[in-house]
């Protein structure tokens, strides 16, 4: 009966003489480790657990808190059984192209967009989900360089834009207001970016009631125009209708460029990053107040109780007096500091307010109002560089200086791995909980050669893992 033999056969070959040559095949030998025994699986996937934690506090709960802290029962005084509405108030969120910084390599500015446009995604996803306003009003200045645009690459940053700034079911969310570098200012508006931006956004100067206010957006840019009818006439004649409109409700007042004051008599406040004066200047397609006189015009036929504007990028709170028929008038004007990270400040924030009036009261406090600081845009940036070059100094240190390192991880396990181990045995044939503590620092360490392709390689890795991890957490937003 046959039977299978258990020793090892012999295979006959013939050489080259006919005769016989007795010999036992073997796997070939490979020359050099493949790709992935160069790799150091275990400290790659330990170092990418970190970053995960890392970008999701950075990307996630560091926005959850900052809008935690702007809770609206934090600040508002209403009696509890008050049904407020709340709004909230957006300045120059002025999406950067690919002409706001010229002169920079093409890669660093797409970079530098995706930074900024999460940066803006991001907080306006997490301010409607936490504080979820009633209404939301932009105070102008959407684009960088709108006015300049051609047709076809305005559409697509507005497609952009409403990418960025989608907005929300059941909500009022207006964007109509333009600022100076959507279309211009004053005399150098350009008049088919106003036409434009109107046809696209809506009426540039308009009225709104909720909660009891009248919301009044007037466009003082095209009401600047002094030599463009085409333009001005239609602010005009929004603004000629409130002589006439008996004052229904409180009126609160948004205006893009600031109103006309003194510098040096109305300050800031405490409130403003710059120590210096609010700054009094005018330049091609831009001024940073609205001329004195027609300051006083639009006061005093509006007759606001307060008035937000943006351009200047900071907060700035004054008060301002104006004359009437019934004598001196005040109205306090808040300048609304930038969404944008790139403004040129170091906190940007939002305005909210809180608009309570059952009564339908001309003369009682209707209104409340604060400052909501958005997450610092600049210390998640730091954070993710320094966190990196540390990752790239472990593996170097891991691949050119394995003795220490191994020494390091060792003494480590030798005096809080032992337990976890026997806890949780290591899924190895040559290791497990019983082995010695001899066999285990081997299993924790790293080979002891120095290998420039294999840091070069885990680097390379490492560094696209974490490229990964920041793609998924852009693209969810």
């Amino acid at each position: 009966m046959p039977y299978r033999r258990r020793d090892k056969e012999s295979t006959t070959s013939f050489g080259s003489d006919g005769g016989r040559i007795n010999k036992v095949l073997r796997p070939k030998e490979k020359n050099g480790s493949s790709i992935l025994a160069k790799l150091q699986w275990k400290y790659l996937i330990s170092f990418l657990c970190i970053w995960v934690c890392l970008i999701q506090y950075y990307e996630r709960t560091v926005i959850k808190r900052a809008m935690s802290r702007c809770q609206w029962s934090k600040w508002e005084k209403w009696p509890s059984s008050a049904s407020p509405h709340r709004m909230a108030l957006l300045a120059d969120p002025q999406i950067m192209d690919a002409h706001s910084y010229p002169g920079r390599p093409w890669i660093v500015n797409y970079f530098t967009q995706q930074l900024l446009d999460n940066y803006h995604a991001r907080n306006w996803k997490h301010l409607h989900y936490y504080l979820d306003p009633d209404s939301t009003f932009f105070l102008g200045d959407l684009f960088d360089g709108g006015r300049r645009w051609n047709d076809s690459d305005w559409f697509k940053e507005y497609e952009r834009f409403n990418r960025i700034f989608p907005k929300k079911p059941n909500r009022l969310t207006v964007m109509s207001l333009p600022g100076n570098h959507d279309i211009g200012f004053g005399d150098t508006v350009i008049e088919n970016s106003l036409t434009r931006f109107k046809f696209y956004f809506g009426d540039p100067s308009s009225a709104w009631e909720v909660g009891n206010h009248t919301i009044v957006l007037l466009d003082t840019i095209s009401l600047s125009d002094t030599k463009n009818e085409n333009v001005s006439a239609v602010p005009r004649a929004f603004l000629d209708s409130f002589a006439s409109v008996p004052k229904k409700y409180p009126r609160i007042m948004l205006t893009h460029v600031p109103l006309f004051r003194d510098p040096g008599l109305q300050t800031c406040g405490s409130k403003r990053e710059s120590q210096k004066p609010f700054p009094m200047m005018k330049g091609v397609q831009y001024q940073t107040v609205i001329d004195n006189e027609l300051s006083q015009e639009v006061l005093q036929t509006i007759s606001p109780s307060i008035v937000f504007s943006g351009d200047d990028h900071d907060y700035c709170h004054i008060r301002h007096t104006y004359s009437s028929s019934t004598g001196q008038e005040t109205a306090e004007e808040i300048t609304v500091k930038s969404c944008a990270m790139n403004m040129g400040v170091s906190k940007p924030a939002i305005q909210l307010m809180s608009l309570y009036n059952p009564d339908d009261s001309l003369a009682s406090e209707t209104y409340h109002t604060d400052i909501c600081y958005l997450p610092d845009p600049y210390k998640p940036l730091k954070m993710y560089v320094l966190s990196y070059v540390l990752t790239v100094l472990l593996f170097f240190w891991i691949h050119f200086h394995p003795a220490s390192f191994n020494r390091l991880v060792g003494s480590t396990f030798d005096k809080r791995g032992r337990d976890f181990v026997n806890v949780l045995p290591i899924a190895n044939k040559k290791y497990d909980s019983r082995s010695s503590p001899q066999e285990l620092d081997e299993l924790f360490a790293t080979h002891n050669k120095l290998k420039f392709k294999r840091f070069t390689l885990n680097v390379a890795l490492m560094t696209l893992m974490i490229f990964l991890v920041f793609v998924f957490y852009y693209k969810r937003i």
